[in-house]
């Protein structure tokens, strides 16, 4: 029975040593980040009205690539405004997400922390000209909210879940994973993911960078 205690009495502290050692911050709202990102439509998705389809043969992309910028600043005690651009083509198609707002967080502990946005997003998917079709546009803007956490479980990773929801004519929702490894005081790497949904279509996208804080 000792032995069992004194195994558990290890493992509990294994779990929360890096808690109180944690040196990524979860409350570091001032940085400016980019990268490569890689996304993925659903067969639904490209057979959908966001695309010329009633023309036998017609090829739709189901991935795209492109680059994703993003920043924060923590412009007064909890508050900080926020950006983000996100890119992505192939061939004809072109894929374009905007995100800003400003938000509030509220530390939990020294390694949580809890966050939330308010602001606007404007999604564009273009099309050009494909078999004797004219290229075509979708555009529409509105309201935006996310609220999410972050969490450094380990000193040198800092983890982020959230939630978002774009007021569109169509409501888009992202729920997303990032992730930020410390490299240095001032530079990290981000590996994020994400699983997007509009109307009843979905998309993935991959994301790789690096993110630098001031």
């Amino acid at each position: 029975m000792n032995i069992h205690l004194r195994a558990f009495s290890i493992f509990i502290l294994v779990l929360t040593a890096p808690l109180a050692h944690s040196k990524q911050p979860a409350t570091e709202f001032d940085y400016i980040s980019g990268g490569f990102q890689y996304t993925g439509l659903s067969h639904e998705f490209t057979s959908s009205h966001y695309f010329h389809h009633d023309t036998e043969g017609t090829t739709v992309a189901d991935s795209m690539a492109g680059a994703y910028l993003k920043g924060s600043w923590n412009f007064t005690h909890r508050l900080y405004v926020t950006g983000k651009i996100e890119l992505s083509k192939r061939n004809q198609f072109s894929l374009s997400q905007y995100n800003a707002g400003v938000g509030f967080y509220q530390p939990l502990s020294p390694s949580l922390a809890l966050f939330t946005t308010l602001g606007v997003a404007l999604f564009e998917l273009e099309q050009g000209e494909v078999l004797g079709h004219k290229s075509k546009e979708y555009s529409e803007s509105g309201a935006s909210g996310e609220i999410g956490l972050r969490y450094t479980p380990f000193e040198v990773w800092l983890l982020e879940p959230s939630y978002r929801t774009d007021q569109l004519k169509d409501t888009f929702r992202v729920y997303r994973l990032s992730n930020v490894f410390n490299v240095s005081n001032n530079m990290k790497i981000e590996a994020n993911f994400s699983y997007s949904t509009i109307d009843k279509y979905s998309m993935t996208s991959y994301q790789v960078g690096v993110r630098y804080t001031f």
